[in-house]
């Protein structure tokens, strides 16, 4: 319960976030260079209808203000007949121009400073259709936006598929460091029993003792064969749960006398007044449980409050009920759990650390056999914790009988 969550290892953030940064700066550079283009190609599109503004001043002139001169051949030396220039009106002008140029416009003031005047009667200019260049930053504005949503898809689709597949390999990992570690921790909750259990053995047969001496040991032999049915029990337990197959036989049972009947075998096993129990028990509450398998669940929570607290513990467990539901809530005043590690608590193998130097024994089966026997029968279980230091309150809502 007190254990940190692991961590993911510092190289694979530097490269993840390394990788992030490139794609970042590589869509910068891309949109960047997108600008630039863009920027140079609307210059050249505005140059040539600056061009063809100048050509559309051409035709003009050509047209309508150049006289025409034809040649007639005789027997002398050609005579030159000269034509005035045609005297159509402005209107007419600027429809021909127009028509023939349909980015170039004759206003009557100039919009840019190189803006060429027309030969007329009354000033006229031509000009680049304000409407035209609007356009074309729209069209350029509209081409920029397009290409940083294509970018930022890109990226985003990208760094989607790195953190799924960074998750998956760091959940992959955390997997393997929890079987590791389970297979370290169950090695050692074996070792010590039997280790135990052997030197009382070798004690009992090797040497004289008195029935007082005899007494204490059996107790203690009694103990690490009790630790060792338990830990079996939950392995095999842990199995049905992962199988689908967990067996449970529910009966009504009042729960308030039951609470406090497992509660007090708890303590008597541990050692009288260990727990430092109190009770605030409702009653004539029922429910349907089976009670073998719920006092597995009241065991290890009352096991973790005698794990995980130092003398004097103070351990609470209070029964009410509502007209839909029973709630048991067992409160301790030990370590507390970090409010991070909390939606990690019931998680099979939850024990990270070296289980080697670890000083509370464990296999990190406990709290998870917890969630799947309550879910079982239907109801919920929730931990909650002020912190490191200020204890831990579980909670454990079922239907409720009415009788």
């Amino acid at each position: 319960m007190s254990s940190r969550p692991l961590k993911p290892r510092s190289t694979e953030r530097l490269i993840f976030w390394s990788v992030a940064f490139l794609l970042l700066s590589q869509m910068a550079w891309w949109i960047t260079v997108q600008i630039r283009e863009s920027k140079r190609l609307q210059e050249a599109r505005t140059a040539q209808m600056r061009a063809g503004r100048a050509e559309a001043w051409q035709f003009d002139s050509m047209a309508f203000l150049l006289p025409k001169v034809p040649w007639e051949m005789g027997e002398g030396p050609g005579v030159v007949v000269g034509k005035f220039p045609d005297t159509r009106t402005l209107d007419e002008r600027r429809q021909a121009i127009e028509t023939r140029y349909p980015h170039v416009a004759v206003l009557p003031t100039p919009v840019e400073l190189d803006d060429p005047v027309l030969l007329a009667d009354a000033p006229a200019y031509l000009t680049l259709r304000p409407e035209v260049l609007l356009a074309m930053d729209r069209e350029r504005t509209m081409a920029l936006w397009r290409t940083v949503g294509e970018a930022a898809i890109l990226v985003g689709v990208v760094l989607f598929g790195m953190s799924y597949i960074y998750r998956k390999l760091n959940a992959e990992m955390e997997v393997m460091f929890r079987q590791r570690n389970f297979i370290a921790s169950v090695t050692h909750e074996l070792k010590t029993p039997i280790a135990s259990l052997r030197v009382w053995m070798e004690t009992i047969f090797c040497r004289e003792l008195s029935p007082e001496q005899k007494d204490r040991i059996q107790s203690l032999m009694d103990g690490d064969l009790r630790r060792l049915t338990d830990l079996v029990g939950n392995l095999l337990e842990t199995a049905r749960a992962d199988a689908g197959k967990l067996s449970l036989s529910p009966e009504p049972t009042e729960l308030g006398p039951w609470i406090e009947r497992v509660a007090r075998e708890m303590d008597h096993r541990m050692g009288e007044g260990q727990l430092g129990l109190r009770f605030n028990l409702g009653t004539g509450i029922y429910a349907n449980i089976d009670p073998k398998a719920f006092a597995m669940v009241l065991d290890n929570l009352l096991s973790n409050a005698i794990k995980y607290a130092s003398e004097p513990r103070e351990t609470t467990i209070t029964l009410e009920a509502d007209p839909d539901q029973a709630t048991i809530i067992v409160e301790d005043l030990g370590y507390g759990i970090p409010p991070k590690e909390i939606p990690r608590i019931f998680q099979r193998f939850y024990r990270v650390g070296d289980e080697m130097t670890r000083a509370v024994p464990g296999t990190g089966l406990g709290l998870f056999l917890c969630r799947e026997i309550v879910r079982g029968h239907g109801g919920e279980i929730n931990v909650s914790s002020l912190g490191s230091g200020l204890g831990s309150t579980f909670t454990i809502r079922l239907s409720r009988l009415t009788r």
